[in-house]
């Protein structure tokens, strides 16, 4: 297959997501683009791909701002199949209806549904995940992409099914149609940490942070991917009324990645308050990849870069 991967990364986790279904797909011998979105992108060509693939993070159970925008002026014609690839830090079953507004734009375009993937990548918002943690979740998004994999070869269909109830209240809460420009008011860089590296000035996907007289300044088209506090090195960026939830500190995922599981597994049957969550959602991975794969091939895979036959 030809494929196209377009997504949007704040903090890099849709990116790592990205770099990994690359992997996986050019080792079983098929052909990967990919088009990362930022302010200024310009609209891909999707002609000539067998399919595409949308990624994207979510963000208070809704899809960023920018990439519902780009989506829209990505030409798509009848016919073209897609699926979804999206992340947040959570399973709550609101995140369900985070594609909604994507999958009615294909579905008007007469785009061809063939499938749809939830992933758990750690908070760059709220608190900070533990390095155990991460690295449980880390394997169970390498089975689910080689689930994701094998799903896409076969045309087998798999989804993540919303509801009226959880759109409408998805719609509600999405925070970023004003939460971004209106916090942005609030955001400071404390002059005593600033190390003026300008990584905030060089990375940030909208162009919305600049230096003006030897001071760092926000505009007002943020859209809280939290990429700029997330990465500072001097954690020197106050994010306004979100400055209680600010994490600071690249996860740094592929060596985390590449580092042993844990000997005790961190999410169990006895998980409670807001891992929780988390029970069923692994559980479930657990008994698809076993199934698709066996147990022994399964526990092989894990352990290689090579997909599972």
């Amino acid at each position: 297959m030809k494929l196209l991967l377009i997504y949007y990364t704040g903090t890099y986790n849709t990116r790592y997501l990205t770099d990994r279904a690359e992997k996986l797909f050019t080792a079983r011998g098929h052909s990967v683009e990919r088009v990362e979105i930022r302010r200024g992108t310009p609209p891909v060509d999707p002609r000539g791909f067998d399919l595409i693939g949308f990624g994207y993070p979510i963000y208070g159970f809704n899809s960023p701002l920018p990439f519902n925008r780009y989506v829209q002026s990505v030409p798509i014609r009848p016919g073209q199949k897609f699926f979804i690839y999206k992340n947040s830090g959570e399973t709550l079953a609101l995140n369900n209806a985070s594609s909604r507004i994507l999958l009615r734009r294909m579905h008007r375009r007469g785009g061809v549904f063939a499938g749809e993937y939830h992933f758990v990548m750690p908070y760059n918002i709220h608190f900070a995940f533990d390095r155990p943690f991460v690295r449980e979740i880390l394997d169970y998004d390498e089975k689910l992409l080689r689930i994701m994999l094998h799903c896409l070869e076969t045309e087998t269909v798999q989804s993540v099914p919303s509801n009226p109830l959880y759109n409408a209240a998805a719609a509600v809460v999405s925070v970023q149609k004003i939460g971004g420009s209106v916090n942005s008011f609030f955001y400071r860089v404390d002059p005593e940490k600033c190390m003026r590296c300008m990584r905030c000035v060089q990375d940030c996907p909208e162009n919305n942070i600049r230096i003006e007289k030897g001071k760092i300044r926000f505009g007002h088209r943020c859209d809280m991917c939290m990429r700029c506090s997330f990465f500072c090195p001097a954690d020197a960026i106050r994010i306004g009324m979100l400055q209680g939830w600010k994490v600071n500190g690249d996860y740094r995922l592929a060596e985390i990645a590449s580092s042993p599981l844990p000997e005790k597994p961190y999410i169990d049957e006895n998980s409670r308050g807001f891992y929780k969550c988390f029970i069923r959602t692994f559980r479930a991975i657990d008994q698809q990849y076993a199934a698709l794969f066996g147990a022994d091939d399964a526990r092989a895979a894990a352990k290689s870069d090579l997909p599972a036959e």
